[in-house]
């Protein structure tokens, strides 16, 4: 274990990862390679019901039977988007769904806080109706062609583990428990088809990782610029603050069983449940109802219909749009929320990169847009 009571460049071979993060070490290094992380979840809901009229006609129904009642709206909004016709949910995963990992970092104790949280349900109404008008998207879906570039695939010389966002021509952020699996990236949509792949050059994780507090971020410095994509925008502290909702983008495995390998580039859209885990649920703080660290993280809810992370692949961005309707970086995918009822679908918390920016514009060889 090479000590990190400072900052440190950490060679491939040597790193042996967090102790907190040994599960996920030892999934990485089987068959697969797949260290927990958040991202994007499979495809269980027939398309025509989870957007478009079908999706509309659904909202306007819960929104009578609701009134008020946020947890109602949504109790009654899922009931019917299940209840929809060719729903597929009951059906086996196939091999074209992809899916990401979450992974709680402590055992779950079950109180599964969100559903209760009064913010979560706020935002997600909100995020249901700007999906009906069609400005959002509820489960899953595969990124199109020549969107978020700057999100890439992050693995070792023989196998492909994490995600990353492209800060810089020359930078890529991850999360600090993927440093291990970090001496490339590929830019692409699909691990399996030609992209471009570029070497890590160095590899620097933040120097208090799990002192005190998580700080689970990695910068990759590359070994050459990249000069075909442009480098995501990091969000501001305003903006990261007053953010209701957001998109997780994140490559993912085949199957729920992890077992049909690196896959395909997903995004889907989520409601924020706590901006900087500074606020309250019952009196209890969002530390204790979450797991996470008050002041540098954000939480981001469940979202319907169980659409959010499964197995995969950390480090993933957490986008969430500007003044000027464009996406911005504002959270690197971490773990799982502790009041997570199971790996999958239970919501997720993000390092917020705003509070990050001064260590990362800090580093040698680092020059931020």
């Amino acid at each position: 274990m090479i000590s990190i009571r400072r900052l440190h460049t950490l060679p491939a071979a040597t790193f042996s990862g967090c102790p907190r993060h040994k599960e996920e070490n030892r999934m990485a290094t089987s068959r697969t390679r797949i260290p927990a992380a958040v991202g994007v979840r499979g495809d269980p809901i027939p398309a025509a019901d989870s957007s478009g009229p079908g999706l509309a006609a659904a909202i306007a129904a819960a929104e009578r039977e609701a009134g008020a009642d946020d947890a109602l709206f949504l109790h009654q909004l899922e009931q019917r988007l299940r209840a929809g016709p060719g729903n597929r949910s009951a059906a086996p995963p196939t091999a074209r769904s992809r899916t990401i990992r979450i992974v709680p970092a402590t055992p779950p104790n079950r109180s599964f806080e969100v559903l209760k949280d009064p913010r979560y349900l706020a935002n997600m109404r909100q995020l249901m109706h700007r999906t009906g008008g069609g400005e959002r998207v509820v489960g899953g879906q595969p990124v199109k062609a020549g969107e978020f570039l700057d999100c890439v695939a992050v693995g070792s010389d023989t196998d492909w583990a994490c995600t990353g966002t492209l800060i810089a021509p020359n930078v890529v952020l991850t999360a600090g428990h993927c440093a291990e699996f970090a001496t490339r990236v590929y830019f692409g949509n699909d691990v399996s088809r030609p992209g471009k792949v570029v070497k890590v050059k160095q590899r620097v994780r933040h120097p208090k990782y799990h002192q005190g507090a998580t700080n689970d971020l990695l910068v990759l410095l590359l070994q050459q610029n990249v000069t075909t994509v442009k480098p995501r925008a990091l969000a501001t502290k305003a903006l990261a603050d007053k953010a209701t909702d957001g998109r997780v983008v994140g490559f993912g495995t085949v199957n729920a069983g992890g077992d049909l390998g690196y896959g395909i580039k997903r995004f889907v859209d989520v409601p924020v449940v706590s901006n900087a885990c500074r606020g309250k649920l019952d009196g209890k703080q969002d530390r204790f109802s979450y797991g996470c660290d008050p002041g540098q993280e954000l939480v981001a809810g469940r979202p319907m219909l169980e659409r959010d992370s499964c197995r995969g692949d950390s480090g993933g961005p957490f986008y969430v749009l500007n003044a000027q309707s464009a996406w911005v970086l504002a959270g690197a995918t971490s773990r799982a929320t502790s009041s997570a009822m199971s790996t999958c679908g239970d919501g997720g918390i993000y390092e917020r990169v705003d509070r990050f920016r001064d260590w990362i514009a800090s580093l040698a060889g680092v020059v931020l847009p």
